[in-house]
Protein backbone atom coordinates (compact mmCIF):
# COMPACT_ATOMS: atom_id res chain seq x y z
CA UNK A 1 0.00 0.00 0.00
CA UNK A 2 0.94 3.21 -0.70
CA UNK A 3 2.64 5.04 2.13
CA UNK A 4 3.93 8.36 2.64
CA UNK A 5 6.36 9.37 4.68
CA UNK A 6 6.43 13.16 4.43
CA UNK A 7 3.98 15.47 2.66
CA UNK A 8 7.17 16.56 0.36
CA UNK A 9 6.84 13.41 -1.06
CA UNK A 10 3.74 13.43 -2.97
CA UNK A 11 3.13 16.00 -5.88
CA UNK A 12 -0.46 15.38 -6.10
CA UNK A 13 -0.79 14.26 -9.29
CA UNK A 14 -3.59 11.60 -8.27
CA UNK A 15 -2.17 9.12 -10.51
CA UNK A 16 -2.30 6.35 -7.54
CA UNK A 17 -6.29 7.54 -7.62
CA UNK A 18 -6.99 6.99 -11.07
CA UNK A 19 -4.85 3.60 -11.36
CA UNK A 20 -6.50 1.61 -8.43
CA UNK A 21 -9.06 -1.18 -9.67
CA UNK A 22 -10.96 -0.96 -6.45
CA UNK A 23 -11.37 2.82 -6.09
CA UNK A 24 -9.91 2.82 -3.24
CA UNK A 25 -7.90 6.16 -3.05
CA UNK A 26 -9.33 9.39 -3.17
CA UNK A 27 -7.91 12.85 -3.15
CA UNK A 28 -8.24 14.43 -0.36
CA UNK A 29 -7.42 18.17 0.64
CA UNK A 30 -5.65 18.50 3.91
CA UNK A 31 -5.80 21.60 5.97
CA UNK A 32 -3.05 24.08 3.84
CA UNK A 33 -5.68 23.23 1.01
CA UNK A 34 -3.21 20.55 -0.87
CA UNK A 35 -4.36 17.27 -2.24
CA UNK A 36 -3.08 14.06 -1.02
CA UNK A 37 -4.03 10.41 -1.21
CA UNK A 38 -6.95 9.14 1.22
CA UNK A 39 -6.80 5.23 1.15
CA UNK A 40 -9.78 3.15 2.11
CA UNK A 41 -7.50 -0.19 3.94
CA UNK A 42 -10.51 -2.33 3.95
CA UNK A 43 -10.52 -2.21 0.26
CA UNK A 44 -7.27 -2.57 -0.96
CA UNK A 45 -6.19 -5.32 -2.28
CA UNK A 46 -1.82 -4.95 -1.98
CA UNK A 47 -1.91 -5.11 -5.88
CA UNK A 48 0.26 -2.34 -5.36
CA UNK A 49 0.12 -0.45 -8.30
CA UNK A 50 -0.70 3.02 -6.82
CA UNK A 51 3.19 2.27 -6.20
CA UNK A 52 4.13 1.89 -9.18
CA UNK A 53 2.03 4.51 -10.67
CA UNK A 54 3.97 7.07 -7.98
CA UNK A 55 6.16 9.50 -10.29
CA UNK A 56 7.84 10.10 -6.88
CA UNK A 57 8.62 6.13 -5.91
CA UNK A 58 9.27 5.59 -9.83
CA UNK A 59 10.93 7.82 -11.47
CA UNK A 60 10.46 7.63 -15.45
CA UNK A 61 13.33 7.77 -17.93
CA UNK A 62 14.54 11.42 -19.45
CA UNK A 63 15.93 12.12 -22.36
CA UNK A 64 20.31 11.70 -22.38
CA UNK A 65 20.90 14.84 -24.03
CA UNK A 66 20.41 18.40 -23.24
CA UNK A 67 17.40 19.68 -25.24
CA UNK A 68 17.02 22.14 -27.93
CA UNK A 69 16.15 25.57 -27.01
CA UNK A 70 14.95 28.31 -28.94
CA UNK A 71 13.02 31.23 -28.24
CA UNK A 72 9.69 31.81 -30.27
CA UNK A 73 6.18 34.05 -30.34
CA UNK A 74 3.24 33.28 -32.48
CA UNK A 75 3.02 35.41 -35.77
CA UNK A 76 -0.84 35.95 -35.70
CA UNK A 77 -0.84 38.93 -32.68
CA UNK A 78 -4.17 38.33 -31.15
CA UNK A 79 -2.60 34.73 -30.13
CA UNK A 80 0.13 36.16 -28.52
CA UNK A 81 -2.36 39.08 -26.59
CA UNK A 82 -4.34 36.31 -25.06
CA UNK A 83 -1.55 33.94 -24.09
CA UNK A 84 0.59 34.54 -20.86
CA UNK A 85 3.87 34.78 -23.36
CA UNK A 86 4.49 34.13 -27.11
CA UNK A 87 1.20 31.48 -27.67
CA UNK A 88 3.37 28.56 -28.33
CA UNK A 89 0.94 26.29 -26.25
CA UNK A 90 -1.93 27.85 -28.31
CA UNK A 91 -0.14 27.05 -31.78
CA UNK A 92 0.52 23.40 -30.53
CA UNK A 93 -3.23 22.86 -29.32
CA UNK A 94 -4.41 24.05 -32.84
CA UNK A 95 -2.37 21.88 -34.88
CA UNK A 96 -3.93 18.69 -32.31
CA UNK A 97 -7.20 19.67 -32.77
CA UNK A 98 -6.99 19.88 -36.28
CA UNK A 99 -6.08 16.37 -36.74
CA UNK A 100 -9.46 15.73 -34.97
CA UNK A 101 -7.51 15.32 -31.80
CA UNK A 102 -8.10 16.37 -28.06
CA UNK A 103 -6.21 18.52 -25.64
CA UNK A 104 -5.98 17.79 -22.36
CA UNK A 105 -5.14 21.27 -19.70
CA UNK A 106 -5.97 23.38 -16.79
CA UNK A 107 -9.12 25.56 -16.93
CA UNK A 108 -11.42 27.83 -14.14
CA UNK A 109 -14.14 25.87 -12.56
CA UNK A 110 -17.48 28.03 -11.98
CA UNK A 111 -15.79 29.01 -8.36
CA UNK A 112 -12.62 29.66 -10.05
CA UNK A 113 -10.55 26.69 -8.47
CA UNK A 114 -8.57 25.12 -10.96
CA UNK A 115 -9.08 21.56 -12.55
CA UNK A 116 -7.88 19.93 -15.82
CA UNK A 117 -10.30 19.00 -18.61
CA UNK A 118 -10.49 18.08 -22.34
CA UNK A 119 -11.44 19.80 -25.18
CA UNK A 120 -11.98 19.16 -28.83
CA UNK A 121 -13.38 21.97 -30.35
CA UNK A 122 -11.55 24.73 -31.42
CA UNK A 123 -14.29 27.21 -29.70
CA UNK A 124 -12.85 25.63 -26.38
CA UNK A 125 -9.29 26.55 -26.75
CA UNK A 126 -9.81 29.98 -24.72
CA UNK A 127 -10.64 27.96 -21.62
CA UNK A 128 -6.79 26.44 -21.49
CA UNK A 129 -5.28 29.92 -22.89
CA UNK A 130 -3.04 31.80 -19.77
CA UNK A 131 -1.00 30.59 -16.78
CA UNK A 132 -3.09 29.77 -13.83
CA UNK A 133 -0.63 30.34 -10.59
CA UNK A 134 -2.59 27.54 -8.20
CA UNK A 135 -2.54 23.54 -8.54
CA UNK A 136 -5.07 22.07 -10.74
CA UNK A 137 -6.82 19.12 -10.03
CA UNK A 138 -6.16 16.63 -12.49
CA UNK A 139 -9.58 14.74 -11.98
CA UNK A 140 -9.97 11.64 -14.14
CA UNK A 141 -7.86 13.41 -17.15
CA UNK A 142 -4.90 10.57 -17.23
CA UNK A 143 -7.74 7.84 -17.58
CA UNK A 144 -9.87 10.29 -19.95
CA UNK A 145 -5.98 10.31 -22.13
CA UNK A 146 -5.80 7.02 -21.99
CA UNK A 147 -8.98 6.67 -23.60
CA UNK A 148 -8.41 8.51 -26.09
CA UNK A 149 -5.29 7.34 -27.36
CA UNK A 150 -6.45 3.38 -27.21
CA UNK A 151 -9.38 4.80 -30.18
CA UNK A 152 -6.15 6.36 -32.22
CA UNK A 153 -6.64 10.08 -31.24
CA UNK A 154 -3.47 12.47 -31.09
CA UNK A 155 -3.39 13.87 -27.61
CA UNK A 156 -1.90 16.82 -26.44
CA UNK A 157 -1.47 16.43 -22.35
CA UNK A 158 -0.14 19.73 -20.74
CA UNK A 159 0.44 20.79 -17.05
CA UNK A 160 3.64 20.95 -14.95
CA UNK A 161 6.32 18.69 -15.00
CA UNK A 162 5.74 16.53 -11.81
CA UNK A 163 1.78 15.95 -13.48
CA UNK A 164 3.53 15.10 -17.21
CA UNK A 165 5.47 12.21 -14.94
CA UNK A 166 2.36 11.50 -13.66
CA UNK A 167 0.73 10.67 -16.31
CA UNK A 168 3.67 8.91 -17.81
CA UNK A 169 4.09 6.29 -14.64
CA UNK A 170 -0.08 6.36 -15.10
CA UNK A 171 -0.21 4.84 -18.68
CA UNK A 172 3.10 2.92 -17.86
CA UNK A 173 4.36 2.96 -21.75
CA UNK A 174 5.11 4.76 -24.84
CA UNK A 175 2.08 6.17 -27.27
CA UNK A 176 3.13 7.39 -30.69
CA UNK A 177 -0.25 9.40 -30.72
CA UNK A 178 0.81 10.83 -27.02
CA UNK A 179 2.31 14.86 -27.49
CA UNK A 180 3.14 16.30 -23.87
CA UNK A 181 3.92 19.61 -23.23
CA UNK A 182 5.16 21.05 -19.56
CA UNK A 183 4.95 24.46 -18.66
CA UNK A 184 8.13 25.77 -16.32
CA UNK A 185 7.20 25.87 -13.02
CA UNK A 186 8.48 28.18 -10.06
CA UNK A 187 5.85 26.05 -7.72
CA UNK A 188 2.19 25.58 -7.24
CA UNK A 189 0.69 27.56 -4.24
CA UNK A 190 -2.20 26.39 -2.19
CA UNK A 191 -6.18 26.46 -3.66
CA UNK A 192 -7.04 27.57 -0.27
CA UNK A 193 -4.75 30.88 -0.50
CA UNK A 194 -6.49 31.55 -3.92
CA UNK A 195 -10.16 31.08 -2.73
CA UNK A 196 -9.37 33.15 0.41
CA UNK A 197 -8.30 36.01 -2.09
CA UNK A 198 -10.92 35.76 -4.11
CA UNK A 199 -13.26 35.65 -1.35
CA UNK A 200 -11.61 39.14 -0.22
CA UNK A 201 -11.79 40.44 -3.78
CA UNK A 202 -15.13 39.78 -3.99
CA UNK A 203 -16.00 41.22 -1.04
CA UNK A 204 -14.25 44.68 -1.24
CA UNK A 205 -16.16 44.65 -4.93
CA UNK A 206 -19.30 43.32 -3.83
CA UNK A 207 -19.51 41.38 -6.79
CA UNK A 208 -18.90 37.97 -8.30
CA UNK A 209 -15.99 37.66 -10.68
CA UNK A 210 -16.46 36.67 -14.28
CA UNK A 211 -13.19 36.82 -15.62
CA UNK A 212 -9.37 36.31 -14.24
CA UNK A 213 -5.99 36.71 -15.98
CA UNK A 214 -3.22 36.23 -14.02
CA UNK A 215 -0.92 37.18 -16.62
CA UNK A 216 -2.84 40.64 -18.26
CA UNK A 217 -0.55 42.41 -20.64
CA UNK A 218 -2.41 45.75 -20.72
CA UNK A 219 0.93 47.50 -19.07
CA UNK A 220 3.20 45.44 -21.31
CA UNK A 221 4.42 41.79 -20.87
CA UNK A 222 7.48 42.41 -18.42
CA UNK A 223 4.71 44.04 -16.46
CA UNK A 224 2.06 41.63 -16.44
CA UNK A 225 -0.66 41.84 -13.68
CA UNK A 226 -3.53 40.14 -12.08
CA UNK A 227 -6.85 41.49 -13.60
CA UNK A 228 -10.36 40.48 -11.88
CA UNK A 229 -13.06 41.72 -14.12
CA UNK A 230 -16.23 41.58 -11.52
CA UNK A 231 -19.82 41.22 -13.09
CA UNK A 232 -21.13 44.94 -11.94
CA UNK A 233 -18.76 45.85 -14.42
CA UNK A 234 -15.52 47.19 -12.27
CA UNK A 235 -12.14 45.98 -13.23
CA UNK A 236 -9.21 45.41 -10.43
CA UNK A 237 -5.58 44.98 -11.96
CA UNK A 238 -2.86 45.69 -10.19
CA UNK A 239 1.11 44.03 -11.50
CA UNK A 240 2.97 41.50 -9.93
CA UNK A 241 4.44 43.14 -7.33
CA UNK A 242 1.37 44.93 -6.02
CA UNK A 243 -1.17 42.68 -6.25
CA UNK A 244 -1.35 40.11 -3.10
CA UNK A 245 -1.90 36.85 -3.95
CA UNK A 246 0.87 36.92 -6.77
CA UNK A 247 3.36 38.23 -3.81
CA UNK A 248 2.33 35.57 -1.85
CA UNK A 249 3.34 32.93 -4.87
CA UNK A 250 6.71 34.65 -5.55
CA UNK A 251 7.36 34.98 -2.02
CA UNK A 252 7.60 31.29 -1.79
CA UNK A 253 5.44 31.39 1.43
CA UNK A 254 2.41 29.43 0.47
CA UNK A 255 3.58 26.76 -2.01
CA UNK A 256 3.26 22.62 -1.84
CA UNK A 257 5.39 20.62 0.49
CA UNK A 258 7.09 19.22 -2.60
CA UNK A 259 7.85 21.82 -4.08
CA UNK A 260 10.21 22.96 -1.68
CA UNK A 261 11.95 19.60 -3.04
CA UNK A 262 11.12 19.33 -6.32
CA UNK A 263 12.12 16.30 -8.32
CA UNK A 264 11.10 17.50 -11.76
CA UNK A 265 13.00 20.81 -12.09
CA UNK A 266 16.34 19.43 -14.06
CA UNK A 267 17.13 19.65 -17.91
CA UNK A 268 15.34 18.19 -20.03
CA UNK A 269 11.85 17.58 -18.08
CA UNK A 270 9.83 13.76 -18.65
CA UNK A 271 8.10 16.03 -21.58
CA UNK A 272 8.27 15.92 -25.14
CA UNK A 273 7.92 19.58 -25.27
CA UNK A 274 8.97 22.13 -22.16
CA UNK A 275 7.57 25.67 -22.52
CA UNK A 276 8.43 28.78 -20.85
CA UNK A 277 8.61 32.63 -20.45
CA UNK A 278 11.64 34.05 -22.26
CA UNK A 279 12.64 36.57 -19.34
CA UNK A 280 15.90 38.42 -19.85
CA UNK A 281 15.24 37.85 -23.97
CA UNK A 282 16.51 41.70 -24.40
CA UNK A 283 19.73 41.12 -22.85
CA UNK A 284 20.59 38.01 -24.82
CA UNK A 285 18.07 37.92 -27.78
CA UNK A 286 16.97 41.56 -28.28
CA UNK A 287 16.16 41.39 -31.68
CA UNK A 288 13.19 39.46 -30.74
CA UNK A 289 11.92 41.49 -28.23
CA UNK A 290 8.66 43.70 -28.54
CA UNK A 291 7.90 43.71 -24.95
CA UNK A 292 4.26 41.73 -26.56
CA UNK A 293 5.28 38.11 -25.20
CA UNK A 294 8.03 35.67 -26.13
CA UNK A 295 8.43 32.08 -25.36
CA UNK A 296 11.43 29.92 -24.00
CA UNK A 297 10.72 26.36 -26.30
CA UNK A 298 12.98 23.10 -25.11
CA UNK A 299 12.52 20.20 -27.41
CA UNK A 300 13.42 17.34 -25.20
CA UNK A 301 12.40 14.15 -27.41
CA UNK A 302 11.91 13.10 -30.74
CA UNK A 303 8.20 13.39 -30.48
CA UNK A 304 8.74 16.90 -29.09
CA UNK A 305 10.42 17.75 -32.55
CA UNK A 306 7.62 16.43 -34.70
CA UNK A 307 5.09 19.17 -33.00
CA UNK A 308 7.52 21.98 -33.08
CA UNK A 309 8.32 21.39 -36.75
CA UNK A 310 4.73 21.23 -37.82
CA UNK A 311 3.84 24.53 -36.24
CA UNK A 312 7.30 26.71 -37.31
CA UNK A 313 5.44 28.27 -40.11
CA UNK A 314 3.40 30.05 -37.61
CA UNK A 315 5.58 31.90 -35.68
CA UNK A 316 8.82 33.56 -35.31
CA UNK A 317 11.80 31.51 -33.62
CA UNK A 318 15.59 31.59 -33.02
CA UNK A 319 17.70 28.81 -31.82
CA UNK A 320 19.81 29.73 -28.46
CA UNK A 321 21.89 28.55 -24.93
CA UNK A 322 20.06 27.01 -22.77
CA UNK A 323 22.08 27.78 -19.59
CA UNK A 324 21.94 31.62 -21.15
CA UNK A 325 17.87 31.45 -22.00
CA UNK A 326 17.63 30.05 -18.85
CA UNK A 327 20.31 30.07 -16.29
CA UNK A 328 20.84 27.48 -13.59
CA UNK A 329 20.56 30.02 -10.92
CA UNK A 330 16.66 30.51 -12.33
CA UNK A 331 13.75 29.52 -9.81
CA UNK A 332 12.66 27.30 -12.74
CA UNK A 333 15.99 25.47 -12.83
CA UNK A 334 15.99 24.35 -9.09
CA UNK A 335 13.78 24.08 -5.43
CA UNK A 336 13.21 27.30 -4.75
CA UNK A 337 13.84 27.64 -0.37
CA UNK A 338 10.34 27.48 1.85
CA UNK A 339 10.00 30.99 3.49
CA UNK A 340 10.58 31.04 6.80
CA UNK A 341 6.90 32.09 8.39
CA UNK A 342 5.14 30.05 5.90
CA UNK A 343 3.54 27.97 8.80
CA UNK A 344 2.64 30.91 10.23
CA UNK A 345 0.90 32.33 7.38
CA UNK A 346 -1.25 29.35 6.40
CA UNK A 347 -2.70 29.17 10.05
CA UNK A 348 -3.58 32.68 9.72
CA UNK A 349 -5.02 31.44 6.45
CA UNK A 350 -7.16 28.93 8.45
CA UNK A 351 -8.05 32.04 10.83
CA UNK A 352 -9.66 33.87 8.13
CA UNK A 353 -6.81 36.47 8.44
CA UNK A 354 -7.14 39.75 6.38
CA UNK A 355 -4.97 40.21 3.45
CA UNK A 356 -3.27 43.17 5.09
CA UNK A 357 -2.44 40.62 8.37
CA UNK A 358 -1.36 37.75 5.92
CA UNK A 359 1.03 40.24 3.93
CA UNK A 360 2.64 41.43 7.06
CA UNK A 361 3.88 37.95 7.31
CA UNK A 362 5.79 38.48 3.85
CA UNK A 363 8.23 40.70 5.84
CA UNK A 364 11.15 39.05 7.94
CA UNK A 365 13.21 40.25 10.80
CA UNK A 366 16.72 40.42 10.71
CA UNK A 367 17.22 37.58 12.39
CA UNK A 368 14.69 35.46 10.51
CA UNK A 369 16.20 37.08 7.05
CA UNK A 370 20.02 35.69 8.56
CA UNK A 371 18.35 32.31 8.82
CA UNK A 372 16.29 32.43 5.14
CA UNK A 373 19.85 33.47 3.43
CA UNK A 374 21.54 30.85 5.29
CA UNK A 375 19.11 28.39 4.36
CA UNK A 376 19.82 29.43 0.44
CA UNK A 377 23.79 28.91 0.81
CA UNK A 378 23.38 25.88 2.14
CA UNK A 379 20.66 24.72 -0.60
CA UNK A 380 22.84 26.35 -2.86
CA UNK A 381 25.58 23.82 -1.79
CA UNK A 382 23.96 20.99 -1.57
CA UNK A 383 22.51 21.33 -5.57
CA UNK A 384 26.37 21.66 -6.73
Amino acid sequence: MLKLNQKQDCCGCGACAQVCPRDCISMTADEEGFLYPKIDESRCIQCRKCEAACPILTRQAVPPLAPEAYAAYANDDQTRLVSSSGGIFSLLALWVLRQNGVVFGAAFAEDHSVHHIMIDSEKDLPLLQGSKYVQSRIENTYTEARKQLEQGKAVLFSGVACQIAGLRAFLKKDWDNLYTVDVLCHGVPSPKVWQQYLAGQKQIYGSEISRISFRNKAEGWKQFSMELVFRNGETYRKTLHNDPYMRYFLSDICLRPSCYSCRFKELPHPSDLTLGDAWGIEGWMPEMDDDRGASLVFVNTPAGQVCWEAIQDSLRMQSGNADVMLPPSADSRHSVVEHINRSRFLRAVNKDASQEQLQKLLHRSFFLRIISFTRRKIRKLLNQ
